[in-house]
């Protein structure tokens, strides 16, 4: 059977050549996105360690480059928000807050194992506002600001990527008057967008310098309220400005980010896909015209219907084979390589569901001219000849 098969695609091998390089380019675009769909829902799936319902981001200029004056300043508004029985909690922070479009970071080095972190300086209460909760150790305090080594904690991705298997509770990281100890792990903490995957993160007791803060309220509370605590904390302070965020807001923009290109890609790919399948589609019923005397004598000769359905299927799948291995070839050197620093369960899983959408893809078109083929009676094929 598959040698009858074989025979017969090498036979037509110019028009079955340019249907194998169809195939090969719609497996390697069925890669790419299932890929990066897979890639992405994965990192979705994952919690994010944040709970941004009721949250607020205030950003806050108070008109000064003094870092004394700034700490008096917040010192005021933190008696100031106290005073608001609307307000849960509330914490300052570095700009680079959740879901801000502003970072810091830098490498961080332990013993020979570097890894690239996102550094966050905040207060005591950070983890009140995000209800974050860690899964080793503890946060820090506002006495452990006095401490000469300052206390941090870090997300499971750095620990892991620092310490490797060992405890990385009490391990000091930096040098001389830099040192830092790690008093507590979080394991989830997705600060970017829903679609981040696990990276690293640091964060360590608030600074001098910042001004902007995180502000939990109680569900309910109105657009008044909002606009009576921004009006108090301008006045507050000579030439202060005050600007209040919704943090779900946030994070739905930078998501939207993330899934408008994806989806875009979707959509551009999904239009070239179809144009493959009618180019299938259109190749096979010219297949099947030209080839009606072969019906006719094969349905002549005892040939079932089901029989010749399912040699054009076979046919057709053979010459699919063809191309998904010429696609294979490149798709694996991904994992080989280590392309784009993605694990080789995602690439794998990519050419898994690539293969699995042409065959759906080839067969659904053959299908049909297949069985139109099938039904062919021999006496007619032969007459048309």
């Amino acid at each position: 059977m598959f040698k009858h098969l074989f025979k017969l695609i090498w036979k037509k091998k110019k028009s079955n050549f340019l249907m194998m390089l169809e195939i090969f380019v719609s497996f390697l675009i069925l890669f790419a996105v299932w890929t990066l769909s897979f890639y992405n829902y994965r990192n979705y799936s994952k919690p994010s360690g944040i709970d941004h319902e009721n949250v607020w981001a205030v950003f806050i200029d108070f008109n000064t480059d003094s870092d004394s004056l700034k700490n008096i300043y917040r010192d005021l508004v933190r008696q100031k928000l106290k005073t608001y029985p609307e307000i849960e909690a509330f914490a300052f922070s570095s700009s680079n807050m959740p879901y801000s479009f502003s970072s810091s970071n830098n490498n961080i080095s332990y013993k020979g194992n570097t890894t690239h972190a996102e550094i966050m300086s905040v207060d005591p209460s950070y983890p009140d506002v995000l209800k974050m909760k860690l899964t080793e150790g503890r946060w820090f305090t506002e006495g452990d600001k006095v401490n000469k080594i300052k206390p941090i904690i870090v997300t499971r991705r750095m620990k892991e990527e620092l310490f490797g298997n060992e405890n990385a509770l009490g391990k000091i990281i930096g040098e001389k008057d830099d040192k830092r100890q790690v008093v507590g792990v979080v394991s989830h903490f997705k600060f970017e967008n829903d679609f981040q995957p696990e990276s690293s993160c640091m964060i360590e007791p608030l600074g001098g310098w910042p001004s902007d803060m995180l502000v939990r309220i109680k569900p309910g509370t109105t657009v008044e309220t909002e606009m009576k605590i921004s009006k108090a904390l301008v006045q507050l302070g000579k030439d202060w400005s005050v600007e209040i965020q919704h943090l779900d807001n946030m994070k739905a923009n930078k998501n939207r980010i993330i899934w408008v290109p994806i989806l875009i890609l979707f959509i551009v790919c999904s239009f070239l896909i179809f144009n493959v399948a009618l180019g299938l589609f259109g190749v096979l019923f010219q297949t099947i015209s030209r080839r009606k005397q072969e019906i006719g004598v094969r349905r002549a000769i005892g040939a079932t219907k089901g029989h010749i359905l399912w040699h054009f299927v076979g046919e057709t799948a053979v010459i699919t084979t063809f191309g998904i291995i010429l696609g294979l070839f490149f798709a694996i050197q991904f994992p080989l390589l280590n392309v784009f620093d993605l694990e080789a369960f995602v690439y794998i899983v990519g050419i898994v569901l690539a293969i699995i959408s042409i065959y759906v893809l080839v067969i659904a078109c053959a299908l049909f001219p297949s069985k139109q083929a099938s039904e062919i009676y021999p006496a007619v094929a032969l007459h048309e000849e």
